[in-house]
């Protein structure tokens, strides 16, 4: 019998390393399963032994002893980090998952059940880990539609990567999925498919612009006049870098700030190639860690979330973003895409360019207490606690069964 306050061993592959400077919806999720009492086991990307290593030293993420034993634990979270010193894939497979064998059967309760959680699905030799690591249960949690990332740009790579993650599909006891499209499109491959949305970090959002009143960041003081934001990856493949260029024309008056780093294709862009360096409104801050933004959105008049049509944000995104967003009452004004339609009362949805720089405007002569008051209490709504509970519940209920 399995109640709701049962607990879990979990082992959870990422596709992205635990210190990453701004938090992902990852560490979101285990972080409050281990607050829960849940054991976990953080599994980063494995590192080849060079100089990603070696920057993981020099941001202190690193000490001698976490590198002798390939881990550090944080509460109920142990994260490991398999390095790789040699070019044998499939072996190191083998022995990473030997390795967390071990690590679990010394740091999980030998009475709860084990959950393989798997978000990484670019993992080389998935199918090693899948067969080698003990497990009760297996959960595929599907944040990203793969096949649209720009490293996958040929018809073999798409198919490739869509095989593996169809495979794990198979085999998963259950499958969470981030956006509607990514359900519509797994639950053809297994029927536990369940939609389990990005959420926002309310804690952290709410109530920010009344903190920072009086706190305005340095690079932001001497801007005068509204400030339309963005903070977020900066990916040629999502960031409709055109659709900025206009909407800053268009308001000259109006101060745009762009938080985040300058992507093509995989490697790091810059202001002259995308024709917006000699545009005097356009304030690019580069990358700043997450913990700090709450700060910059508060100074924020909107906040915009420019994005592509494609394979990629149609048909599998969700911009974490949003709700935080909510969460600071800040006005929104975002592109069409569908994950939007269900939030058109605390949002500003725009269909073509020019309805996007029309909303802008709009979202600052309409901006009112109600509308604060009605943005945060969708955001208070969908929150990683409420989102944790919600998967805590399915997952109960589907191991009853």
């Amino acid at each position: 019998m399995i109640h709701m306050n049962e607990k879990y061993n979990i082992i959870c592959f990422s596709n992205q390393l635990w210190d990453y400077p701004n938090w992902t919806n990852k560490r979101h999720v285990m972080t409050r399963l281990g607050k829960l009492g849940h054991k976990v086991i953080f599994v980063d990307p494995p590192l080849n032994f060079g100089r990603v290593l070696f920057r993981q030293f020099q941001r202190g993420n690193w000490d001698f002893m976490r590198f002798l034993l390939g881990y550090k634990k944080e509460g109920n979270v142990l994260i490991y980090t398999p390095i790789k010193f040699y070019l044998f894939d499939r072996l190191f497979a083998f022995l990473f998952s030997e390795k967390i064998n071990t690590l679990a059967n010394s740091f999980f309760s030998k009475k709860n059940k084990k959950l393989l959680w798997i978000y990484n699905v670019e993992i080389e030799d998935l199918e090693s880990y899948l067969k080698n690591i003990k497990r009760d249960f297996l959960i595929y949690d599907c944040v990203d539609y793969y096949a649209g990332f720009p490293r996958y740009s040929t018809k073999e790579s798409k198919e490739k990567i869509l095989t593996v993650e169809k495979k794990l599909t198979e085999n998963a006891d259950l499958v969470f999925a981030t956006a509607p499209g990514l359900v519509d499109r797994l639950k053809k491959i297994n029927l536990k498919t369940y939609y389990t949305p990005n959420v926002g970090d309310f804690e952290m959002f709410n109530g920010v612009i009344q903190k920072y009143e009086n706190d305005k960041p340095k690079e932001m003081k001497k801007l005068k006049g509204p400030i339309i934001g963005y903070i977020g990856a900066l990916d040629s493949y999502k960031f409709d870098y055109e659709l900025l260029k206009k909407s800053a024309l268009a308001y000259p008056e109006y101060n745009f700030v762009i938080i985040g780093d300058v992507a093509l294709k995989d490697r790091e862009g810059s202001l002259k190639e995308l024709g917006l360096e000699n545009i005097s409104n356009i304030h690019f801050l580069g990358s700043i860690p997450f913990v700090k933004t709450p700060k910059y959105i508060a100074h924020f008049n909107c906040e915009l979330i420019p994005y592509v049509y494609n394979d990629y944000t149609i048909g599998g995104c969700f911009p974490v973003k949003f709700f935080n967003t909510l969460s600071a009452g800040v006005p929104s004004v975002v592109t069409n895409l569908p994950v939007f339609s269900m939030y058109k009362n605390v949002t500003y949805i725009s269909k073509t360019h020019d309805d996007f720089v029309k909303n802008i405007k709009l979202a600052l002569e309409e901006n009112s207490p109600k509308k604060i008051q009605d943005r945060v209490s969708v955001a208070r709504e969908n929150t990683w606690d409420s989102k944790v509970s919600n998967m805590l519940s399915i997952i109960n209920s589907n191991l009853k069964r």
